[in-house]
């Protein structure tokens, strides 16, 4: 499932804005968002469009594999570009505020197409662009994968797990270009993170999930790497505080003109009327 699929809302012209999951290296467009890794509509996506029936919810699926045994992955400046035209595609960001909901490897693609739309002169999507939540986002990498790196031979890492190696030059160049012009363009940052271990690793530290930004106080969540981004309920930490982050950034709804609340004049009768009344027949 490459591209942009649709959730629901997204066909509606008068959508109040449209919210895009991005998910993470290894991810899928419907599962990683799935408590049960299905992909059926009992996850979050699909909560969301119930909940917020006047917003557009699309998931974006790239290929973005672990290992070459399994698949293949761009290197993050290509897909970058792949992801915009696939905006431009459907036209989002254009006239309907956005918002991106990323996971892991996510959250540093959604940054490198930000980082294009300046470089691009692409002033309307910026505009446009109101929000980004980062789940278990590594801004400064993530160590696990230098791990992985020294078993390289074995299981042929793609692209993506080295651009992931920590305190990878590329990374730190868009982990400081991002803090200096999210200020600028008022995007909004919403940051969780993981307290628990996968495997027996924690594969984002607090360190890395922490953009940085000036008055963003990251989230933590007792959850997992993998099960951070699958919400098992409505009730859960993680879908009340982005659903409420949507409703907070989208466009208002539109509101009716207050009634006129201005009461009729009085007709108060004249000492005349009131004479008359007085008479006998």
């Amino acid at each position: 499932m490459i591209g942009l699929q649709t959730i629901s809302g997204c066909e509606n012209a008068d959508r109040r804005g449209d919210v895009i999951f991005v998910h993470g290296l290894g991810g899928h467009p419907q599962t990683t968002w799935h408590p049960q890794d299905k992909e059926d509509n009992q996850s979050w996506l699909y909560w969301l469009g119930e909940d917020l029936k006047d917003t557009g919810i699309w998931s974006f699926g790239y290929e973005a594999e672990f290992s070459n045994w399994k698949g293949k992955a761009m290197p993050r400046f290509d897909q970058a570009r792949n992801f915009i035209q696939w905006l431009e595609n459907k036209r989002l960001g254009k006239e309907q505020p956005l918002i991106f909901i990323t996971h892991s490897l996510g959250g540093l693609l959604v940054k490198e197409v930000v980082r294009l739309a300046d470089t691009y002169g692409k002033q309307a999507f910026i505009n446009q662009l109101k929000g980004i939540v980062f789940l278990a986002t590594p801004h400064n990498g993530s160590h696990l994968a230098n791990t992985v790196g020294i078993l390289n031979k074995v299981l042929r890492t793609t692209v993506s797990v080295e651009e992931l190696e920590a305190s990878n030059p590329w990374l730190r160049d868009i982990d400081a270009w991002y803090r200096q012009k999210v200020g600028q363009f008022r995007i909004t940052t919403q940051v969780y993170y993981e307290t628990q271990e996968t495997l027996r690793y924690k594969v984002v530290d607090e360190g890395s999930a922490d953009p940085k930004i000036l008055d963003v106080m990251p989230i933590a969540v007792p959850a997992d790497h993998i099960t951070i981004a699958k919400p098992r309920s409505r009730q859960d930490l993680v879908y009340e505080g982005v659903k409420n982050f949507i409703q907070e950034h989208l466009r208002p709804l539109p509101q009716l003109p207050p009634a006129d609340s201005t009461p009729l004049p009085s007709i108060t009768k004249s000492p005349v009327w009131q004479m008359e009344e007085c008479k006998d027949p």
